[in-house]
C-alpha cells in the first residue's frame, strides 16, 4: 500500500456524516458485562487507551428507516472510535461490538500520532434463546488505511451508502470492506461489486485463500522441522501445490 496514513479523523470525516455533538467518552467498565473471563478483562485495561461515541446513524439524523434482520430491530447504527496500544486485537473488537446491541462502525488506530486506522464492522443476529442478547456474526476489519486507497475512502461518504434502510446500509459498508480486502488479494485497485454474483465469487476466493494460507504456514513449519529428506521433499511438494491453488484463488479477484 502506498501514500500516508489514513488517520482516524481522516477516516471519520470519510463518513461525511450530517452535524453530530461532540465525541463523548465511553468508560472502559461499561464493556465489562461482554468480557466474561479475567483474559477478557485484562485485555481492555492493557490493550484499550480510550473509547469514544461519535455518532449515530438514525432516521432522525439520516432520514434513513429503521429495518429487523434476523430478528434484531435495526433503529441506529453508532459509531465509535477506539485508540489502542498496539494493534487492534480481533478479540477487543468483538468485545466492544458485542457491548452494543445495534450495529457498531468501529473506527480504530494506535493511539500514537497520526497513526493509520482501520475499519471494523460485525454483523448481528438477535440470539435465539436469550432475549435482548445479539450474536456477532462476523468481523470484517480493513486492516490499516493508507492514502493511496482514496477511491474505498471515497465510498463510505454517507450520501453513496445504500439508503433504502439502516440494515441495507451496514450491509453496504460490509461490502466495501470486502471490496477492498478482495482488492488488495488481487493485487488490483479498489472497486465495489459489478452484481451479488460477483460478490459472492470474491467472498468465497477469500475463504479460499484464509484455508490456504492456514495450510501453508502448518506445511512450511512442519518442514522446517522435519530431520528425514524424503519427508521434507514430500512437505515441500506438498507446499508448491497449495501455493498453486493459492495463486487461482488470487486469480478469482483480479
Amino acid at each position: 500500500m502506498s501514500g500516508s496514513p489514513v488517520t482516524l479523523d481522516a477516516l471519520i470525516a470519510a463518513f461525511a456524516l450530517p452535524a453530530h455533538p461532540p465525541p463523548r467518552r465511553v468508560p472502559k467498565a461499561s464493556l465489562a458485562d461482554n468480557a466474561p473471563t479475567a483474559a477478557d478483562r485484562r485485555l481492555i485495561d492493557g490493550k484499550l487507551a480510550r473509547l469514544e461515541w461519535v455518532a449515530a446513524l438514525n432516521p432522525a439524523t439520516t432520514g434513513i428507516a429503521s429495518a429487523t434482520s434476523e430478528g434484531l430491530e435495526v433503529g441506529v447504527i453508532n459509531l465509535l472510535a477506539a485508540r489502542t496500544r498496539g494493534p487492534m486485537p480481533p478479540r477487543l473488537a468483538e468485545i466492544v461490538q458485542r457491548a452494543i446491541p445495534q450495529p457498531v462502525i468501529l473506527v480504530h488506530a494506535d493511539e500514537t500520532a497520526d497513526a493509520p486506522a482501520a475499519l471494523s464492522l460485525a454483523p448481528k443476529r438477535a440470539a435465539e434463546r436469550e432475549a435482548g442478547r445479539v450474536v456477532v456474526k462476523a468481523l470484517h476489519d480493513s486492516g490499516e488505511l493508507r492514502g493511496g486507497e482514496s477511491d474505498f475512502l471515497a465510498t463510505l461518504a454517507l450520501s453513496r451508502l445504500p439508503s433504502r434502510d439502516l440494515v441495507a446500509l451496514y450491509a453496504g459498508l460490509v461490502e466495501r470492506v470486502e471490496a477492498l480486502i478482495a482488492a488488495r488479494a488481487g493485487g488490483r485497485p479498489f472497486r465495489l461489486p459489478s452484481s451479488p454474483t460477483e460478490l459472492g465469487i470474491w467472498r468465497e476466493a477469500l475463504a479460499q485463500i484464509d484455508e490456504l494460507e492456514t495450510q501453508i504456514a502448518a506445511r512450511a513449519a512442519a518442514m522446517r522441522k522435519e530431520v528425514r529428506l524424503a519427508t521434507r521433499v514430500e512437505q515441500g511438494e506438498a507446499v508448491r501445490q497449495l501455493r498453486a491453488k493459492l495463486d487461482k484463488c488470487r486469480a478469482m479477484l483480479e
